[in-house]
């Protein structure tokens, strides 16, 4: 760790839609929507310094994942030093965790890190007047991508509109979360052609948590490109004491909501062993992470 705070980690939280209501497509692409949405403690690491020259690179070793290409962070630093007349450079180092293609927002969440912490180090030698607000951010953040607004927030929240209407909710903080990513990367955009392509079709049973409906309604379109979904659902409702369980955004993960550790804990045990032996899984907490994300 560097004095003055030259040299930086920050985390970027995987984003779980509790919900996704597809409401209309608009002349420009972008799909009105309406979600709940929690992060959890599922989280990729993001090492800025500053350097003479830029790179940006993954450490492969000590990750759950890797990228082929690293495409969204270059994009968010040439973005951020353009819109602020930034002339720095940055060594940047990626450590992803969060499973790709999963529907649980990894790259937004890692360009919004990316945007927080490059805010800090720039309002550190910067004059006090032309210190970058968060509300500087939040719009620049949009023209990255849709999802990275929220994840500047990282906390419950409920989005509307095509991801730039923004409200604070609460979600229950006492359960316990379980993920399984059938290590099959979906493409959002196909995902939706096939929405288009089955406007006719039943949707699946929904669930709830408390006064959260959990519904999905890219679900049945993910299903039909990729059956371990509704396979992995299947498994996901026969767990005891499951409170809820669905697919978070355009697949292919999918999720269940359990009240105690202990519930948790006897599912986990109940998993199939072509589930455990073949997918990824992960357990744990939501949280309330807000902007204050850097570790050091």
């Amino acid at each position: 760790m560097m004095s003055n705070k030259q040299d930086i980690c920050i985390i970027a939280p995987a984003k779980l839609n509790l919900n996704l209501r597809i409401i209309r497509k608009d002349f420009d692409g972008y799909h009105f929507i309406k979600s709940h949405v929690c992060f959890l403690k599922l989280c990729d690491y993001i090492y800025i310094s500053k350097s003479k020259k830029t790179s940006i690179y993954q450490d492969k070793l000590n990750a759950s994942f890797s990228l082929n290409n690293e495409t969204i962070l270059f994009k968010t630093l040439e973005l951020f030093k353009e819109k602020f007349n930034w002339t720095q450079n940055f060594n940047i180092k990626l450590i992803k965790n969060i499973p790709i293609g999963g529907g649980l927002g990894g790259g937004s969440a890692d360009a919004a890190a990316l945007l927080l912490g490059l805010r800090l180090l720039f309002n550190i030698e910067t004059n006090h007047y032309r210190k970058i607000q968060i509300k500087d951010i939040l719009k620049l953040a949009f023209s990255i991508g849709s999802d990275v607004p929220s994840c500047i927030y990282s906390k419950s929240l409920i989005i509307g509109k095509k991801g730039e209407n923004i409200s604070i909710s609460k979600t229950p903080s006492e359960y316990k979360f379980l993920l399984i990513y059938p290590n099959t990367r979906l493409s959002t955009k196909k995902v939706f052609q096939a929405l288009y392509k089955n406007k006719k079709s039943k949707p699946l049973a929904a669930s709830s948590l408390e006064n959260i409906k959990i519904h999905n309604s890219l679900l049945q379109a993910a299903c039909s490109l990729e059956p371990k979904i509704e396979k992995t659902l299947k498994t996901l409702k026969s767990l005891k004491n499951i409170t809820g369980y669905g697919m978070t955004g355009s697949g292919s993960t999918c999720f269940g909501i359990f009240k105690s550790s202990i519930d948790l804990k006897s599912a986990l045990t109940a998993l199939p062993k072509d589930v455990t032996d073949n997918f990824f899984i992960w357990h744990g907490n939501k949280k309330e992470f807000g902007y204050n994300r850097i570790l050091y």
